[in-house]
Formats: structure tokens, C-alpha cells, sequence
């Protein structure tokens, strides 16, 4: 036993040959790593070390190098560097930097006898590097929203339109599941269903136009407008997307690209008025009646609009204003009508008769009217008489009698204001 000891001793004593590094690899198999992903980097030595602290490796990974931290392997001749892959690490054959990127890092890396191994590595890419030895790819890159816009031409859109909305990464992405985009379209947004693009950098969002929804130009709730809803956008190696979208209106978003106005809202009647000056009119005149709409509307056929006018009502046909807000019926005075104070006959007196009253976008206009005599009607508007009764006398004394008293005045009463010509030469 003491015999041992003796040439242990000696050989602790006398062992100059220092541990070198034979070689550099991996654990982990040949391909792409995404962020998050630990790679196992193993140093293989020309004999048994005994590590202490924590050395380092460092290695190659873009703009930013990375460190790969010592493990495990002291007392054996293979030592374990693991290295965890980081937002932004990018390399297409990850390896170290240089033949001095294995680090003591205030550790030690020493053989039984004490001697300090030497750190030099192979060069990189060289025989021997973690190069050369494995293929191991390292993508950090994260997928971000490049910008948003559509196909659509610039225009307006109403009900039932398919308008595209595009979202374009700043690299080819897989999309799993349905995720979907929150449009802001008034009182009740739109929630858009993913529809294609996996394997693309740009995915198609299809939006069909409600009834309801509105926008004067058309854009995304907010930044976080896109939701995955259970699921995934990433790239080919697996980085989960980042899905903040550009400001609404600002740059690169859709507001911004685009010019899309969504209106699903019918016009409807503001006033009916008339251009004629408050007074009586008789058989033979001509009385513009106006129909205002609070949106530019266009027409077709004839529509009517039926006026009060004693023991039968006028039914007057539409006369022009189409491409405008106001349209017009010219009301010809017939000999039966009378009115003392002209209006239509219900709320309900404007009517298509066949023809149609819609916006530019094809939304047809609500024709109801305020109700006569109320805000915003004609009789209200205008004081318009429609007189087509003769006046009707009555005699004071009634019979006209002057037996009695010969000079007693007779009275001749009218029931509406008379005017006396005198036709003698």
C-alpha cells in the first residue's frame, strides 16, 4: 500500500503532459434550432479535467455573440457547454469565434496532476471545429408584421361586398388554426376569419360587409387587432410570431395604405319642402314639391309622392334630382284639389312605384316622411293654398227683401276675400 502511494506521487509529480482539446461538437442533432432551443456544445479533451466555476464558450450568432455556459463533464474527458438560442441569433452552421473562444471565466479546467489544459481550439470551420463537426443552423429571427393592406380598389362598399384584408411578415410564416383580425366598423366591429397564406409571407383576411358596420376609411381596432384564437403563426423553424400591427392610420397600416370607406347606411328623408313663395295657387300652377335626403341619391323610374288635396289627392311624378340630395316633383293644380295648407298624406306618400331611390353603393334610401304638419314636412316648411272654390254669398236680409223699408241696406257677405273688377269701358 505505501509502495502505491509512492508512485502516485511520482507520477503527480513528474506529469508534465498538459490536457489539449481534441475536438468540438454537439449532443444535439444536425439541423435548425429556434429561439429558446438548448444546444448542447461538448468539448472533448486529450484527457480527464477537473473543472471549476463556470467557463465559457463563445460563439458566432450574428450581431450579438452568444455564450455557451459550462454544464457538466469535470473528472471526464468530455466537458458540456450548453447554450440556450436567443431572440435576434441567426447563423446558418453555428460555431464558435475563434480558437481562443473557450474561456476560464475565473474557473479552471486542470488535469489530476494540476495542470492547466490548453485552451486552444481548431479553427473555426476547420477539422475538428463544432463547424465542421455537426450542421446545426440557428434561426432567432422573429416574424414581425411588415404591413397591412387589401386588393380592393379605393372606393366605397356597402353590404355583401368581400373586401381582402392582407398582412404581410417580414418572413414566410405557418399558419395552424384560425386566427383572426378585428376591424373597426362603428358601433358593432367586425371580427375577420383568417382565410389563406400559410407558407407565405402574407396572409389574406376575407371581410364581407354587414348590415350595421360603417367606416370612413377603413381600418383595424388597434395594435393587437390580430389574435391568434387558439391558433399559431410562426416561421419554418418554429418562432412564434410577434402580431403587434402598425398604429391604425399611421405608416404601414391599413387606414394608411388604403382608402376604403364601408357604408351600409340607407339616406333618409330630412325636409320636404317647396321652392314656391307662401301663397294661393289655382288650377293650371305649377308647385315644386322638394324631397330632401341627407346623402347624395340616384333614381330610377318614377317614383310618386301623394299630396293632400281635398276630395282627391294628387299623385305627382318624380321630376329630376337624381345624383343629388334633393330630389323634386312638379305638382300640377287640378280643378277638383283644395287644400288650406298644402302637405302630403302620410308619413308613407312617397312611394317607388316600380323605381328605386339608393346611395351610390347600391343601400336603398328610407322613404319615410315626417309626419304631416310636423318638423320637417311641407306643411310645416311652406303655407301653400290649393284654391279651386268659388266664392259662395249670403244676403243680409237673407232674401234681399227691401218691401218694408226701401232704404234699408242689404248686406253681401262672401266666405273668403272677393275682388271686383269693373269690366265697363
Amino acid at each position: 500500500s505505501s509502495h502505491d502511494d509512492k508512485i502516485t506521487w511520482f507520477k503527480n509529480s513528474y506529469d508534465a503532459v498538459v490536457p489539449t482539446v481534441a475536438q468540438v461538437s454537439s449532443s444535439n442533432d444536425n439541423g435548425t434550432y429556434k429561439i429558446g432551443d438548448v444546444i448542447a456544445v461538448t468539448v472533448n479533451l486529450s484527457e480527464t479535467a477537473t473543472v471549476t466555476g463556470t467557463p465559457r464558450i463563445k460563439l458566432e450568432t450574428g450581431t450579438t455573440d452568444q455564450y455557451a455556459i459550462y454544464a457538466s463533464g469535470s473528472t471526464t474527458t468530455t466537458l458540456t457547454f450548453n447554450y440556450t438560442v436567443a431572440a435576434g441569433d441567426t447563423t446558418a452552421d453555428l460555431d464558435y469565434t475563434s480558437t481562443s473562444a473557450l474561456e476560464l471565466n475565473s474557473g479552471t479546467i486542470k488535469d489530476a496532476a494540476g495542470n492547466a489544459a490548453t485552451l486552444t481550439l481548431a479553427s473555426p470551420g476547420a477539422t475538428n471545429s463544432l463547424g465542421a463537426n455537426k450542421a446545426i443552423v440557428i434561426d432567432g429571427n422573429v416574424p414581425t408584421i411588415a404591413s397591412v393592406t387589401s386588393t380592393k380598389t379605393n372606393r366605397g362598399y356597402t353590404v355583401g361586398a368581400t373586401i381582402p384584408i392582407t398582412i404581410t411578415f417580414t418572413q414566410s410564416i405557418v399558419v395552424t388554426g384560425t386566427p383572426q383580425l378585428t376591424l373597426e366598423t362603428g358601433t358593432t366591429d367586425a371580427v375577420v376569419d383568417y382565410s389563406s397564406g400559410t407558407g407565405t409571407a402574407t396572409l389574406t383576411f376575407n371581410y364581407v360587409v354587414a348590415a350595421g358596420q360603417n367606416s370612413s376609411d377603413l381600418d383595424y381596432t388597434s395594435t393587437s387587432a390580430l389574435a391568434l384564437n387558439s391558433g399559431t403563426i410562426k416561421d419554418a423553424s418554429g418562432n412564434a410570431a410577434t402580431l403587434t400591427l402598425p398604429t391604425p392610420g399611421e405608416t404601414n397600416s391599413l387606414g394608411a395604405n388604403k382608402a376604403l370607406v364601408i357604408d351600409t347606411t340607407s339616406p333618409t328623408v330630412s325636409t320636404v319642402t317647396s321652392s314656391k313663395t307662401d301663397a294661393a295657387y289655382k288650377v293650371g300652377e305649377s308647385i315644386p314639391v322638394n324631397v330632401n335626403f341627407d346623402d347624395k341619391v340616384y333614381v330610377t323610374g318614377t317614383p310618386q309622392l301623394t299630396l293632400e288635396t281635398g276630395t282627391t289627392d294628387a299623385v305627382v311624378d318624380y321630376s329630376s334630382g337624381s345624383e343629388s340630395t334633393t330630389l323634386t316633383f312638379n305638382y300640377t293644380v287640378a280643378n277638383t284639389h283644395n287644400s288650406s295648407d298644402l302637405d302630403y298624406t302620410s308619413t308613407s306618400a312617397l312611394a317607388l312605384n316600380s323605381g328605386t331611390v339608393k346611395d351610390s353603393l347600391g343601400n336603398a334610401a328610407t322613404l319615410t316622411l315626417p309626419s304631416p304638419g310636423a318638423t320637417g314636412s311641407l306643411g310645416a316648411n311652406k303655407a301653400i293654398i290649393i284654391d279651386n272654390l268659388s266664392p259662395t254669398l249670403t244676403l243680409d236680409p237673407a232674401d234681399g227683401s227691401t218691401a218694408v223699408l226701401p232704404t234699408l241696406p242689404i248686406s253681401i257677405n262672401f266666405n273668403e276675400y272677393v275682388r271686383f273688377t269693373d269690366n265697363t269701358e
